[in-house]
């Protein structure tokens, strides 16, 4: 390390006599190593730079100059142009009025909002233990050192780090924070992030604690300044080529207290969800210890797979463990068996979980080779523990993932010309049977006519329905309660968590540091398989209430009954679809929701894209697939115990050896089983249970409020149709004019495949 001893102590006016004395070294000692520092142990470091008021971190970014960033290139140069000249077209395609029916087809003006999503770079986030130099090897990355740094808990914010050329015209400073209040927040409070905010001059200005240089960060940004101050977030525009290719997000580091409750954690976690690609730092000493693994799990159950999008992604590519403070004090040897030890372990605590649900969504066999692929090492003074981390992200972020986006996009492109245009034509035959059939138009009436003089017994069909299905919510609650509960009893006794023990560990301290969170992570896994069988079985009871509306019976007569095949429809899936994505909070709706069959027809319709990106479904619509709904997607995060994850607390190594009667696995396996009893971890995930069927219930009832109020417009506009005035005529044709100028627009849109091999 070319750290400047000789000069720091020049500089506060010391004799190397009095630094030898301070450190307990002779003088001679100081002199060879201020010649050269780079020979200092890390121990001897420490203290040695204290003297001077500086910890490790700084004093190595104040003397070395950053390392080269890594430079992805512009992989969306080609996808951006097609995008513009597409906004082109939207802006000159010729401007109708509103298409006044219920549930209309998507418009321009949708498909203008859904470009903004599709230009938005993915999200490189990097997140670990608050002590892991995250903030360090962010400034790497980028090649710079504008982010604050510090050996001791540093960031307190979430720090959005954008290229130059992203930020809005009317912005002129490099540095903007803002409070917890900027961001939208669903039914629980929380925050929903979402990144074009930023871009909204309105609400920043509206929200700005501070802007101006980069001295704003580092005076609202860290710990132990203005820590008053209510800062939630910080919007940084640099000039790095890493960001041609991706916005990247330093978190704040998780707590190494145990019960995981503190605003970093929130901030961390509510931030976590909208990665693409996850950097998760932990010392290289100590690497991946039992808080690291069990924050890993619900990491990666957030974490998208690009493998669904393109077969060329590599298996966990959007995924990378780095090993940091790899300083040479740790032979190359020990820091190769680190990480073999660590991906080893890893892949023993998680392969029958998440990585066992990743294989299934992904159809792929991730292996402990596999998983081995994606740990990395980080000392910046180092070229050769960094390269590889450094090469691999460059490969992810400049080809691997630009080429899973784009075959997402052009998927998604496909599907809205094609079905928009199908749905627009569709509803044009309608119209012009409707004016042009006189057996059409006598078999509305009598359609219409059953359907008003059986009104008031349908409501009360449908509130009886309601009611049936609001009971059997409570009834799957319940039954979900029970399993779970039960499976808690079976895993939680001693002599199981014995078996668990002698079958999984052969070393008592690796036991004692990991058994916690394997249980941890049986439990979250059993959860989710009981919430998507019992979201499977909600299904059939959603599917049989909504499908009631199109093929509702009275007195014997069907809706839809000897009328002409073109008739009008009460388009219920689009009223469905609508709702369920205005939700912020989804329960077994969401599994319910991404099991249609086709979803191309509702990308546009109210942001439903972005729903379905929230729960981590691919647009893979010529297969018919909607992807593996988690438990963490529904309930909007991974969930969070206030638990010791690491047991060590109150099971000191000493204590495994206090009985001379038992093994030490049966003295372990007490002890833990007393432990998550005291910590009522079963009671924690009841309330788990509980938040995600009330979810369900309140969801339902929106959406059912939403469907029920369509199909009254449904029957209004029916009414205002079949009259047989000249009025109702003018009102058809002009509904016919709207509907051609749209689906010209939509089967006009100019979109040729960027040439990748999905």
């Amino acid at each position: 390390m070319n750290i400047d001893l000789l000069g720091y102590r020049q500089k506060v006016g010391m004799g190397q006599v009095q630094v030898a004395n301070v450190l307990g070294i002779s003088h001679e000692e100081v002199c060879i190593y201020e010649q050269k520092p780079e020979t200092v142990p890390m121990g001897l470091l420490e203290k040695w730079l204290g003297i001077f008021g500086l910890d490790i971190a700084t004093a190595i970014s104040a003397s070395t100059p950053p390392l080269k960033g890594i430079d992805p290139g512009t992989p969306y140069a080609e996808l951006y142009h097609k995008l513009n000249l597409l906004n082109q077209y939207i802006d000159a395609s010729h401007p109708v009025g509103k298409l006044d029916i219920p549930t209309p087809p998507a418009t321009p003006h949708d498909l203008k909002k859904q470009l903004k999503l599709y230009k938005q770079k993915p999200n490189l986030a990097l997140t670990g233990g608050f002590d892991a130099g995250k903030s360090h090897l962010a400034n790497a990355l980028l090649g710079s050192k504008n982010l604050p740094v510090g050996y001791q808990p540093a960031t307190r914010v979430i720090t959005f780090v954008r290229h130059v050329e992203d930020r809005p015209e009317w912005f002129k400073q490099d540095v903007l924070v803002f409070d917890e209040n900027f961001w939208l927040k669903d039914e629980s409070g929380k925050p929903i992030i979402d990144l074009l905010l930023l871009d909204d001059k309105e609400r920043c200005e509206q929200y700005c604690l501070q802007a101006g240089n980069f001295h704003i960060l580092q005076k609202y940004g860290v710990h132990g300044s203005n820590d008053d101050v209510a800062a939630h977030a910080a919007v940084v525009y640099i000039d790095s080529p890493l960001l041609k290719a991706c916005n990247l997000i330093d978190l704040p580091g998780y707590s190494d207290q145990p019960n995981e409750v503190s605003k970093d954690v929130e901030k961390a976690t509510s931030a976590a969800q909208i990665a693409d690609i996850l950097l998760y730092a932990s010392p290289a000493k100590g690497h991946i210890n039992g808080q690291d693994m069990i924050r890993l799990g619900g990491l990666l159950r957030l974490l998208p797979a690009p493998e669904t999008e393109c077969n060329n992604f590599p298996t966990l590519g959007n995924f990378f463990i780095v090993a940091t403070h790899a300083d040479p004090s740790i032979s190359d040897h020990q820091l190769k068996e680190i990480s073999d030890k660590a991906s080893k372990r890893f892949y023993k605590n998680l392969s029958e979980t998440v990585l066992e649900r990743r294989r299934e969504k992904t159809n792929r066999a991730i292996t402990e080779a596999e998983v081995r692929e994606r740990f990395f090492t980080f000392w910046s003074e180092r070229p050769d523990r960094c390269q590889h981390l450094f090469d691999e992200l460059t490969n992810i972020l400049g080809d691997s993932l630009p080429q899973a986006r784009i075959c997402r996009i052009e998927r998604e492109m496909k599907a809205i010309k094609e079905d928009n245009t199908k749905k627009y034509t569709s509803l044009i035959d309608t119209y012009n049977t409707s004016i042009a059939d006189i057996e059409a138009q006598n078999a509305q009436r009598s359609q219409l006519s059953v359907l008003t003089e059986n009104e008031s017994v349908r409501q009360q069909e449908n509130k009886l329905k309601r009611d049936n299905v609001r009971k059997n919510i409570d009834k799957l609650k319940k039954n979900t309660r029970i399993d779970f509960q039960k499976y808690t009893e079976e895993l939680l006794n001693v002599d199981a968590v014995e078996q668990i023990i002698r079958q999984k560990y052969d070393d008592k301290k690796e036991a004692q540091e990991y058994l916690a969170g394997y249980l941890v992570e049986k439990l979250q896994n059993e959860l989710e398989n009981l919430m998507k069988e019992n979201s499977e079985k909600f299904r059939t009871e959603l599917d049989t209430f909504f499908q009631g509306y199109p093929e509702a019976e009275f007195n014997g007569y069907k809706s839809g009954e000897h009328t002409n095949s073109k008739n009008f429809r009460f388009d219920w899936e689009a009223s469905v679809m609508g709702a369920v994505a205005g939700l912020s909070s989804f329960g077994a709706l969401a599994a319910w929701a991404i099991s249609f069959g086709n979803l191309g027809g509702y990308i546009l319709v109210a942001k439903f894209v972005s729903f379905l990106s929230a729960l981590g479904v691919g647009f893979g619509f010529s297969g018919g697939t909607a992807g593996i709904m988690t438990l963490v997607a529904a309930i909007g995060g991974p969930i969070v115990l206030g638990i010791g994850l690491s047991v060590t607390i109150g099971l000191a190594v000493t204590n495994l050896w206090s009985s001379w009667t038992e093994s030490w696995q049966k003295h372990l396996a007490k002890k833990v089983v007393k432990y998550f009893d005291k910590q009522s971890v079963c009671e924690q995930f009841l309330k788990v249970i509980d938040k995600f069927w009330q979810d369900t219930s309140d969801g339902f009832e929106k959406v059912a409020d939403v469907v029920e109020g369509d199909w009254n417009k449904y029957l209004d506009h029916q009414r205002e149709i079949i009259s047989p005035t000249i009025e109702s005529k003018d009102c058809i044709e002009k509904i016919i004019e709207i509907l051609k100028v749209n689906r010209d627009f939509f089967a006009g849109i100019p979109w040729s495949n960027i040439k990748y091999q999905c």
